[in-house]
């Protein structure tokens, strides 16, 4: 009956369009080449966060192997974490060695984890992180989003000084090291739900907290036609009415 009385169907993207199974591509250094730093440092952020594990959580542990995981989990001890919140769509940890030394490593969306950022670790060790870099990070990151892959960017800093306990305040100053990059295949059956749903008098929707380009290229390959896109900060600023004839 529910189906049957709509003409607008609002759905989400990864796990209802796309598989309930996000692959993790590749773990790479600034520049693009593969890093075990980077993803021995995802594996001690998703490990040790309490917060609810996410299909990119899933797919982070499952990366490595059960032998660097028991070094991992033993060399390094959890002292405190920073929960992902969708205001800073970032997470952190602060973990210790066997020396005392504390280390915090926060992953998350691009855009917010570079905002944190101050230098980049490349082949020339820790620098600050110009323009110039900062052009080269979002053109690779763009070139991923339009093949289809969704990137998650990595940052840490030793011995952060905690404001108090330890807080989002923390998350400053930080070195960028690296992303992970991951792919969520769509369900076979999405193509034709998506187009008995049209022959039906249904129109789709997605929303999604992915990236345009990413968003546009399952689109492609599950027939859905892009018509254009409307980010949160959009819609904050319109009225019922505005909003109405938008959808």
């Amino acid at each position: 009956q529910n189906f049957g009385a709509m003409d607008i169907l609002c759905t989400d993207k990864t796990g209802t369009l796309t598989q309930d199974k996000i692959v993790l591509e590749n773990h790479t250094d600034i520049s693009g080449k593969p890093s075990e730093h980077v993803l021995h440092s995802a594996w001690l952020n998703s490990h040790y966060q309490t917060g609810l594990k996410n299909l990119l959580d899933t797919a982070v542990l499952e990366g490595v192997d059960e032998v660097a995981a028991r070094r991992l989990s033993s060399d390094w001890q959890k002292v405190d974490e920073i929960p992902f919140d969708f205001e800073r769509k970032r997470m952190s940890v602060v973990v210790k060695d066997a020396t005392g030394k504390t280390q915090m490593i926060t992953k998350g969306a691009l855009e917010e984890i570079l905002s944190i950022c101050a230098f980049c670790e490349g082949d020339n060790g820790v620098v600050p992180l110009d323009e110039m870099t900062l052009k080269k990070v979002r053109d690779m990151v763009a070139d991923y989003s339009r093949r289809g892959f969704r990137v998650i960017a990595v940052a840490q800093k030793n011995n952060p000084s905690a404001v108090g306990a330890f807080s989002a305040l923390d998350e400053k100053d930080m070195v960028l090291i690296g992303y992970l990059i991951f792919f969520d295949p769509p369900k076979e059956s999405t193509a034709q739900a998506l187009k008995h749903l049209k022959e039906c008098g249904v129109t789709t929707k997605v929303l999604t907290g992915d990236s345009t380009e990413v968003a546009e290229y399952i689109f492609k390959l599950v027939g859905l036609p892009f018509t254009g896109v409307l980010l949160g900060k959009d819609v904050e600023g319109m009225d019922q009415k505005s909003l109405e004839s938008a959808v």
